[in-house]
């Protein structure tokens, strides 16, 4: 096991601890992933209630203060005392237990050759399954995309040999289960913002590629450009980047250099594909001639840029990366759809990309015609208003110890979505549950 990893029992979990690992299946766990901080006493509560009983956390991403490290250092040497060993035996333990070393996991790309929109449909592994490696993938990605930025920062040439890797896994993961990244797409972010809305960006636009068709050497061209199509943001005030307030006349004119510092970025690469750079540079145009910075319109923007611009601008806008505050995702979907009408959105993207979201996408907070509430966890995409939920509480408004998982397609109950819930309002989710975080 990794230095930086603890395997504990329940009653040894802490306010503050980060866990990555747990007993119980996903399924059966109170929250959305195992991979989280533990922010609250009942947040534990919830753990035990589910009859988690073991759990591994990461010292690294723990924040504990000294008096509960105290507490449980005493805990732990109060259960060793019960189980004496001979000092020579704890010595040889404790020697063999500091050289045991567990490589990561990798996760090898396996593309096949014939992408077909098909494949998105007929998940090869489970969810949950995927979600771990999902997870895995998004932090080798966030080293790869700050070893790139340290680059940018000091002028130097951008090597896409460092991405390709990245490229590669993320089609892979996409092909065993697309709903993996997408779920991770829409959890909040309080960290590594422009790197999470990059790569949430090119995990929804390659899904969106592969279900229209789109050939693999396009693919990796697309990506490529949707990982990179921020970078120039590298050499700008980050804290523009998501501002979700008004933009003064000035902070605009800043805001729009991102993409001439990408251009010069990008053009110091001979290795960049020029197809991507021309998509990069139009991942703010709008068809009906609206958008920057040429003001181009209808089939003066690349095709692969329409995907970019589509699948960018979503990100943007459920995550509050514009002008204003974040929306939820249905909301989002809604206001897409209403641009098609005022023939500022291609109508058929849009309603492709409804297609692959849901109508309540991954993470939705909703409540059913039963009263009770939960989240939206699988989309069904040939049945979009009958996603499998995670119930988190009772139609009276209690939380349930363990949550319960419904297909509503093959509900008993005939349960249907009555619509979203407010997380504004405290009431409607007393406990947090339905807040999904980032990992």
């Amino acid at each position: 096991m990794s230095s930086s990893l603890k395997e504990i029992s329940i009653d040894e979990l802490l306010v503050g601890m980060f866990i990555v690992k747990m007993d119980v299946s996903w399924i059966k766990s109170p929250f959305l992933l195992h991979r989280r901080a533990i922010t609250s006493k009942n947040d534990i509560l919830l753990l035990k209630k589910s009859g988690v009983k073991i759990l591994t956390i990461d010292l690294d991403k723990s924040q504990v203060t000294p008096e509960q490290e105290t507490d449980l250092n005493v805990s732990q040497s109060t259960n060793n005392e019960t189980q004496p060993q001979p000092p020579s035996q704890a010595m040889d333990e404790l020697k063999n237990e500091s050289q045991e070393e567990v490589p990561d996991p990798v996760i090898t790309p396996k593309i096949s050759n014939e992408l077909t929109p098909e494949c998105l449909d007929k998940p090869q592994v489970p969810l949950d399954e995927e979600i771990n490696n999902a997870v895995i993938l998004k932090e080798k990605a966030c080293e790869a995309f700050n070893e790139i930025n340290a680059l940018v920062k000091y002028n130097k040439p951008i090597p896409i040999k460092e991405l390709e890797p990245v490229i590669d896994e993320t089609i892979s993961s996409l092909v065993r289960n697309s709903q993996a990244l997408l779920t991770l797409m829409h959890l909040k972010r309080y960290d590594e913002k422009l790197f999470s809305h990059s790569f949430s960006v090119m995990s929804l636009a390659l899904t969106f590629a592969i279900k229209d068709g789109i050939k693999k050497d396009e693919l990796k061209i697309l990506a490529l450009a949707a990982l990179l199509h921020d970078i120039g943001w590298a050499q700008l005030p980050l804290n523009l980047f998501g501002k979700a307030k008004e933009y003064s006349a000035n902070e605009l004119k800043v805001v729009h250099q991102h993409q001439k510092i990408a251009n010069i970025i990008v053009n110091k690469s001979d290795t960049i594909p020029l197809a991507a750079k021309q998509i990069m540079m139009q991942h703010h145009e709008r068809i009906d001639g609206s958008g920057y910075p040429d003001n181009l319109k209808g089939k003066q923007i690349d095709p692969l840029a329409r995907i970019l611009i589509l699948t960018d601008y979503y990100d943007e806008l459920i995550h509050g990366l514009l002008d204003r505050p974040g929306m939820i995702p249905s909301e989002a979907l809604r206001l897409l759809y209403k641009e098609t009408v005022q023939k500022k959105q291609d109508k058929e993207h849009v309603e492709l990309l409804i297609k692959l979201l849901g109508i309540y996408p991954l993470t939705s907070a909703i409540e059913l015609t039963s009263g009770e509430k939960g989240l939206v966890v699988e989309v069904n995409r040939d049945k979009p208003l009958v996603p499998v939920v995670k119930i988190m509480y009772t139609s009276e408004g209690n939380a349930l110890a363990a949550p319960l998982i419904i297909d509503l397609e093959q509900d008993d109950q005939k349960r249907q979505i009555k619509g979203v819930v407010d997380l504004l309002n405290e009431k409607d989710d007393p406990q947090k549950l339905l807040v999904v975080e980032e990992v």
